[in-house]
């Protein structure tokens, strides 16, 4: 038999641990909220998280979140007074490794395998865990998107390349303006006027389609992600969280609408003659399903997938375009419908079976059927002043995102992730 003194060093189990204040939960749950917030969680994803998180500390949590913030208020039996907390978002990212640890996080400190304090530790020490990338795959993986959105946008070989020269460009610009604060607000314009000056350049001495090289090389700011989560949002009744991120992706394809034309309008005062646009010569099959590949790998990297589901950012994007390529003869938003509904369904199979988010099997499909580029093709036209033009592509772009949308609640209707994320 131990002596008593070997008793008393023994720690209590978990079902038996002292129970924890409501200003230590409130904590916890801040920092889980700010963390999935700076990976572009969307609100109510995010909300049911910190809920469930409260509910399994013997607390109830009232979360409030937006892209740039978070606010909790916690309350239990023995604190009828809410304990309240809240915190800025300032960096934010797509980041699915962060966000896949973050699941774990939460899943173990719920089935009290560690404490809270054990987990908010976890959670300090993974804001300086690298991605597991280095720096030239990013940059590999930003040219391949770009090339990659060439083949799709019905360019051949030469706005491939003029669109990867354009992405790294934008890329270059972009990095030297985030080392001050204020330039950081500039990389939209910025990355329209440098896209545009390549274009020029590919469409002057290649005789590549201007049009198709803009497009690909800012295919990585166009914001059709951020406009399909603000849809989602807003149909998932988080208004305030939705209609910022609606706001946040016109303001977007404002400065890249605005730095395309500025970069076309002083062209024009050197060049008195307009060059037509030179005809397109999309490449076949072969290729498209080769810069799907490419494109799916790409997106794998550039939102930090963790290396053992790579293969599902590659199948995720297969199983979106081979729905989009079964429904290419129906209108554009029933395709898109379809095709979301497909990549929806297939992430929630895989998070039933891996207990892993079902965002990190998500999001690299959704990326390649996001309707941002007909958003930044109407802005273009208002620009230009065909208003009908205009109107038109914008009413599509809302249409698409919107089904895609739908698609995406109708599969967590017909077969849930069981995931909270």
């Amino acid at each position: 038999m131990a002596a008593p003194e070997d008793l008393a060093e023994t720690p209590p189990p978990p079902s038996v641990r002292t129970r924890l204040s409501a200003e230590e939960v409130a904590d916890y749950l801040v920092e889980i909220g700010t963390s999935l917030a700076s990976y572009n969680c969307p609100a109510y994803r995010l909300e049911d998280v910190v809920r469930a998180v409260a509910e399994a500390e013997g607390y109830q949590a009232e979360p409030f979140a937006m892209p740039t913030g978070f606010f909790v208020s916690v309350r239990g039996p023995r604190h009828p007074t809410p304990i309240q907390r809240m915190a800025r978002v300032v960096d934010r990212g797509l980041n699915l490794g962060r966000l896949a640890e973050v699941d774990a996080i939460f899943n173990d400190v719920a089935d009290k395998r560690v404490t809270i304090a054990e987990g908010r530790a976890r959670l300090r020490t993974l804001e300086q865990t690298p991605s597991g990338y280095a720096r030239w795959h990013k940059w590999l993986a930003i040219a391949t998107v770009s090339g990659a959105a060439g083949v799709f946008f019905g360019g051949g070989l030469r706005e491939v390349l003029a669109g990867a020269v354009a992405g790294l460009g934008i890329n270059a610009i972009g990095r030297l303006l985030t080392r001050r604060d204020s330039g950081a607000f500039l990389v939209d314009f910025f990355g329209g006027l440098v896209a545009t000056c390549v274009a020029g350049a590919a469409s002057r001495w290649l005789h590549a389609s201007s049009e198709v090289v803009v497009l690909s090389g800012v295919i990585g700011l166009v914001p059709g992600m951020t406009l399909t989560t603000g849809l989602a949002e807003l149909a998932r009744k988080s208004l305030v969280s939705g209609a910022a991120r609606l706001m946040d992706a016109v303001v977007t394809l404002l400065f890249l609408v605005f730095g395309i034309a500025l970069a076309v309008g002083i062209g024009a005062m050197f060049t008195r003659v307009d060059a037509p646009e030179p005809p397109r010569v999309p490449l076949g099959l072969p290729w498209q399903v080769l810069a799907l590949v490419a494109a799916s790998a790409a997106f794998g990297v550039l939102f930090s997938m963790p290396r053992r589901y790579f293969w599902a950012a590659m199948a995720s994007g297969a199983t979106g375009y081979a729905v989009s390529l079964l429904g290419r003869h129906l209108p554009p938003h029933l395709g898109a419908f379809g095709a979301a509904l497909g990549v929806c369904l297939f992430a929630n199979v895989l998070a039933r079976k891996t207990q892993r988010p079902a965002q990190l099997f998500q999001l690299p499909g959704m990326m390649l059927l996001v309707p941002g580029s007909f958003g930044f093709l109407g802005f273009g036209d208002f620009l230009r002043g065909d208003v009908v033009a205009g109107a038109s592509k914008t009413f599509q772009m809302l249409l698409i995102a919107g089904a895609l949308v739908v698609g995406v609640l109708m599969a967590n209707v017909v077969l849930p992730a069981r995931k909270l994320l």
